[in-house]
């Protein structure tokens, strides 16, 4: 698909031309002033180190989400592209090791900061679903960083946005609509230079009737790789809980997903692999059996509605899914001290 770079003009506003300038096709650069505000609040923080990998999938997406909670405030000269691809592989190496584990470790995760904890997830969906749909490897790769990257522009909001239930502010919505393009503007300081990644970043909130932003962008101009990105992040930020709400059960999400179809224009192939990876019960999910035990969803059956179970009370033993009829879907918050012992179900070693 050949995208026209005309369609992805700087938007005409003082809002936009005081902070970004335009310096090519898909390429826009942080003023002086508007650079020096946005990391002024960071200054003086030093470059995390990567922690050492952890031998479980739970473990392993909580270490990760933890270290790009200080990475994502930082910018270049400190922060380089090796540190990001650095985090990038261990994230496709958890969603290629264990499938079961990452999705586990997205309905799981038990976040400090949303805005981070949301990066992971989306960047491990981005990951099975790059695999699942054979992308090509630059696609792949695109995809996962953007899920990764796509909210650096705006990290501290969205952290608070996560406790905010209620209509933004004037200021917030603007910082919102623009964030796409600081986003992608800080990927172009660190040297990502590919148009693929910066159609994908500057896309994902583009809608295909026009109504979404920055660029009201109709479909034909819209990359099918932000139109993915799009529904892993909806997907992702529905699976989360907020401050204000729990988190969506899988089957209302996946629901959502279909029945906003006809709107979203979601490419069917891609929600229908979205159904089979997550499958009717999501590993990481709590059921209620009709005998009345509480189980975990450990892994996905040859049929999407007969997972593999535990019991929460023996989780040494996996059960027969055609001898334990489900009867419902539990919404349980986990503390981060459940996730060394739920950790054991998805080892990586």
């Amino acid at each position: 698909m050949t995208l026209s770079p005309s369609r992805y003009q700087l938007p005409d506003s003082l809002f936009y031309q005081n902070r970004l300038s335009q310096a090519g096709d898909w390429h826009y650069v942080l003023s002086d002033r508007f650079r020096e505000l946005l990391l002024r609040p960071y200054k003086g923080r030093e470059l995390p180190v990567l922690p050492a990998a952890q031998p479980d999938a739970l473990l392993e997406g909580q270490a990760l989400a933890q270290h790009f909670a200080q990475l994502q405030y930082l910018a270049a000269p400190l922060l380089q592209a090796d540190d990001l691809e650095a985090l990038l592989a261990r994230v496709q190496a958890l969603a290629s090791r264990s499938v079961d584990g990452a999705i586990a470790s997205i309905m799981l995760g038990s976040w400090q900061d949303y805005t981070a904890q949301h990066a992971i997830n989306a960047a491990l969906l981005a990951c099975l679903l790059g695999q699942a749909l054979q992308l090509p490897p630059d696609e792949q790769h695109s995809l996962a960083l953007a899920a990764l990257c796509m909210n650096l522009g705006a990290a501290a909001l969205h952290n608070e946005l996560s406790q905010h239930d209620g209509p933004l502010s004037t200021a917030q919505r603007k910082q919102i609509q623009i964030h796409p393009l600081v986003s992608s503007a800080l990927l172009r300081e660190l040297g990502y230079q590919q148009a693929l990644l910066h159609q994908c970043l500057l896309g994902h909130h583009e809608h295909p009737d026009g109504s979404g932003y920055p660029f009201h962008l109709n479909k034909d101009d819209i990359s099918p790789l932000a139109l993915l990105l799009r529904m892993i992040d909806i997907s992702t930020a529905k699976l989360m809980p907020r401050s204000y709400r729990q988190a969506v059960p899988a089957q209302r999400a996946l629901a959502q997903l279909y029945t906003q179809q006809s709107d979203e224009q979601f490419d069917p192939v891609h929600t229908a692999q979205l159904v089979k990876l997550l499958g009717v019960y999501p590993s990481g999910s709590f059921v209620r059996l009709a005998s009345g035990d509480t189980a975990m969803v450990v892994a996905q059956g040859e049929q999407l509605n007969r997972p593999q179970l535990v019991l929460l009370r023996d989780m040494e033993q996996r059960l027969d899914a055609e001898q334990h009829e489900i009867s419902s879907q539990l919404t349980v918050q986990v503390e981060t001290r459940h996730l060394q012992r739920l950790g054991q179900l998805w080892p990586l070693a």
